[in-house]
């Protein structure tokens, strides 16, 4: 009798490649990176950049149309989900589940918004897929790792398909992988035209800060999107994405092929970890650049530790994820952790907070997500009427960006970032955004530059692929 085959398969890969995983599984379907992309021994925000998450071909693509029929599906094969434990010695928190996205605008479906802002580019409110083959690098040891289930089969079936498919990413991860896509650089600078004029975007900030002063709300996060008209930035994505954690590594990036549109996301920003029933959000607000000089580093850092205007957005926003959390968790388990603390990037001083709670018994990622959604520290305070006024003001929807990416493993663990620093990639164009919180103190002027600012990462990073990109004002629409 042979022996028992006890799934899911766990593969240790001895491999002296650079991690690549978008050039060595390029050609299979719905490839997805999960991405610590800060580099390794890097200054980095407490370790909490440990793994990177890779595979493709899922068994399953989930989008659009029915939520809750697509929550059943997830948690009917989480149900049936191998876990023997064999996966564990790995210390790799995910295994094995969906990976995918919530786009900012899926809180339509929980709560009633106006319908101010254009669908202009008609993707879905959510998708994610089920993988039942993940590969896991672990940046602490340099060990790359292999999970293979053989969902969505059962008994032999399984077994043998999670021999087969194991062996597939094993060859895929140990081969040369492909050369990077590239374009014709064009001879002209291509144009990335935005939403809002100086003029439109300045009525916007003066149009929140009349909202504060009658007391709607206290604070609210506004944005503006660029758009590039570039046919190739589907087939262009990996190297899209390559170059712009190159220009902005960060803890929480993110590549998603969703076959029609791709997402690409260098965030630096936690929305929520779920670990056993203990739940973690670390919401960013206030944001000074690095210096150039240690000295001049420094002292940016002590001014953004200083800032009581930084400190007070950053405290309304910690308010916000506590009654967001206090729907779900047990009481009296919701508490903020850690309040303004420094973070240092590659690129940027960060201030961050850490609230937690204890999910209660019963409830799981999907009502943890749903209690939550979209974030506090990219809509305001209180949320939902800053999300009205926003909607307002905004002229497009503003789809991924502010949204989640991340996955929900099969034994209900999940963790999601803030998909700032993101872009969308079509067949047609690739677009991305840029925003901050807009307070009564704020300085319309200074608020429209440091929009700017943020989108310059972004705008260097695709320069550098599709040929030296302009910002461009808007027609006048927004605002």
């Amino acid at each position: 009798m042979p022996p028992r085959v006890e799934l899911p398969l766990v593969h240790l890969l001895e491999t002296d490649r650079p991690l690549a995983p978008l050039r060595q599984l390029a050609g299979l379907a719905h490839p997805f990176l999960l991405h610590s992309s800060l580099p390794d021994g890097a200054e980095s925000p407490v370790r909490r950049a440990r793994w990177t998450f890779f595979g493709a071909e899922p068994f399953a693509v989930l989008r659009a149309g029915d939520h809750a029929a697509a929550m059943r599906t997830f948690r009917h094969f989480a149900e049936v989900a191998p876990q023997t434990g064999a996966e564990l010695a790995s210390g790799a928190p995910f295994t094995g589940g969906a990976v995918g996205y919530w786009a900012y605008d899926y809180g339509r479906r929980l709560e009633r918004w106006p319908e101010g802002a254009r669908d202009d580019l008609q993707l879905p409110d959510f998708a994610f897929a089920l993988y039942d083959v993940v590969g896991a690098y672990d940046h602490d040891t340099a060990r790359m790792w292999l999970f293979s289930s053989g969902l969505p089969f059962e008994g032999a079936d399984a077994v043998a398909r999670a021999k087969e498919r194991l062996e597939l990413f094993r060859a895929r991860m140990l081969g040369p992988g492909r050369a990077p896509v590239s374009v014709q650089r064009p001879v002209s600078a291509p144009a990335a035209q935005g939403t809002h004029t100086r003029e439109g975007w300045i009525r916007g900030v003066t149009a929140v800060q009349e909202h504060i002063r009658r007391g709607d709300i206290f604070q609210a996060n506004l944005t503006q999107r660029w758009r590039i008209e570039q046919p190739a930035a589907l087939a262009l994505a990996p190297t899209l994405y390559e170059s712009l954690v190159q220009h902005s590594p960060a803890p929480y990036a993110a590549y998603l092929d969703l076959g029609d549109h791709a997402l690409l996301s260098a965030s630096p920003e936690r929305f929520l970890e779920l670990r056993g029933q203990h739940v973690e959000t670390r919401p960013i607000k206030g944001t000074r650049p690095r210096g150039v000089t240690p000295e001049q580093d420094a002292a940016l850092g002590a001014e953004l530790l200083a800032s009581a205007k930084d400190r007070a957005e950053n405290v309304m926003i910690v308010d916000v994820l506590r009654n967001d959390l206090g729907r779900v968790c047990e009481t009296g388990t919701v508490e903020a952790a850690r309040v303004c603390e420094l973070e240092t990037f590659p690129q940027v001083h960060h201030l961050t907070s850490t609230v937690t709670g204890r999910l209660r018994d019963g409830l799981d990622a999907f009502d943890l997500l749903h209690a939550c959604f979209p974030g506090g520290s990219i809509t305001g305070a209180p949320k939902l009427r800053a999300i009205e006024i926003i909607d307002r003001l905004e002229p497009v929807r503003r789809h991924a960006y502010t949204g989640a990416i991340g996955w929900m493993g099969w034994n209900g663990d999940a963790d999601w970032n803030v998909a700032i620093r993101t872009a969308t990639a079509t067949s047609q164009s690739l677009v991305f955004a840029a925003g901050g919180g807009i307070t009564a103190d704020s300085d319309p002027e200074a608020e429209y530059a440091e929009s700017h600012d943020k989108a310059e990462g972004m705008r260097k990073a695709f320069s550098a692929v599709l040929g030296d990109i302009t910002l461009a004002n808007g027609g006048g629409d927004g605002a």
